[in-house]
C-alpha cells in the first residue's frame, strides 16, 4: 500500500510564521527609526526647555509592549503547527484500516466488490438502488421493500446480466419510493431524507494545507468525514469525531 509524499509536512511552520516574521522585522525596522529620531531630537533640543523624559519613556513601553504580543503570536503559531503536524502523522496510521465515512462513491477493484450503507426516512415503504459508474450510467438496479432502519448494502461488481465490470468509482442511488413505485412523498409532499456511507479500506493518505485525505483506490474521502475506523492491526474500532453533522450519524 502506498502512502502518500509528507512534502507538506513540516512546511506548515515556516507558512504560519511568516506574519510573525514580517511584523517583527516591521517592528525592528520602525524601532531603529524611532532611536534615531529620538536621538536627533535630544541633540537638538532646547537647553532651556528639554523634552520630558516621561513622554519617549512611553513610547519606549508601546514598542516593548507590542514586540511581547508578537513574540506571544509567534508562539501561538508556533503550537498550531505542532499540532496540525502531529495530526497529519497520526493520520497514516489509517493505512490499511477498514472505514466508514459519508458519502456515496466507493471504488471497485478489479474482480471485487464494494460496500455501501444506507438509511432513509422510517415511512418509506419500498426503494430502488443504483449503481451508476463515473459518467452517471445506471450498472446495477434493483428495488428493495425492507428498508427499515440502517441497512448495509454489497455490490459484486456485476451488472443485472451478471456481467463483471472494470475497476473504478461507482456511485450508490437510493431513490426511495411510494407503495405504488411512484416517487415517495411525505405529508408535507416532500421527498423522505436518504442518508449514505462507504465503507472501505485505506489504501494511502493525501495530506495538504486545507484537509486530511484518506484514499480508497482512487476515491478521496475527507478526513472529516469518518464515522467510524476499525484499525486494521489490533482491530480496534474507534468513531472519528470528524463533523458530527446529523447526516453522519444516520450513515454510521
Amino acid at each position: 500500500m502506498a502512502i502518500s509524499s509528507l512534502t507538506n509536512v513540516g512546511l506548515s511552520s515556516a507558512d504560519t510564521n511568516a506574519a510573525s516574521s514580517s511584523s517583527a522585522s516591521q517592528l525592528a525596522q520602525n524601532f531603529d527609526t524611532f532611536l534615531t529620531l529620538l536621538t536627533t531630537q535630544l541633540k537638538n533640543q532646547d537647553p532651556t526647555s528639554p523634552m520630558e523624559s516621561d513622554k519617549f519613556t512611553d513610547q519606549l513601553s508601546q514598542f516593548a509592549q507590542v514586540e511581547q504580543g508578537i513574540q506571544s503570536n509567534k508562539n501561538l503559531e508556533n503550537l498550531i503547527a505542532m499540532q496540525s503536524q502531529q495530526r497529519q502523522l497520526s493520520a497514516l496510521s489509517y493505512v490499511g484500516a477498514e472505514i466508514e465515512a459519508v458519502g456515496d462513491t466507493n471504488w471497485l477493484e478489479e474482480d471485487g466488490e464494494i460496500k455501501y450503507k444506507y438509511n432513509v426516512s422510517p415511512e418509506v415503504p419500498r426503494l430502488q438502488l443504483q449503481i451508476q459508474d463515473q459518467s452517471g450510467a445506471t450498472i446495477y438496479s434493483e428495488e428493495l421493500t425492507d428498508v427499515s432502519g440502517l441497512q448495509t448494502f454489497t455490490w459484486d461488481g456485476k451488472n443485472n446480466n451478471g456481467v463483471v465490470q472494470d475497476e473504478g468509482a461507482y456511485t450508490l442511488v437510493v431513490s426511495p419510493m411510494a407503495a405504488n413505485g411512484d416517487s415517495f412523498l411525505d405529508e408535507d409532499g416532500d421527498p423522505a431524507s436518504v442518508a449514505i456511507g462507504i465503507i472501505g479500506s485505506v489504501d494511502s493518505v493525501d495530506i495538504d494545507d486545507a484537509d486530511i485525505y484518506l484514499r480508497i483506490g482512487d476515491v478521496s474521502v475527507p478526513f472529516s468525514t469518518l464515522t467510524n475506523v476499525k484499525l486494521g492491526a489490533s482491530g480496534t474500532e474507534t468513531t472519528d469525531g470528524g463533523s458530527g453533522t446529523d447526516e453522519q450519524d444516520e450513515a454510521a
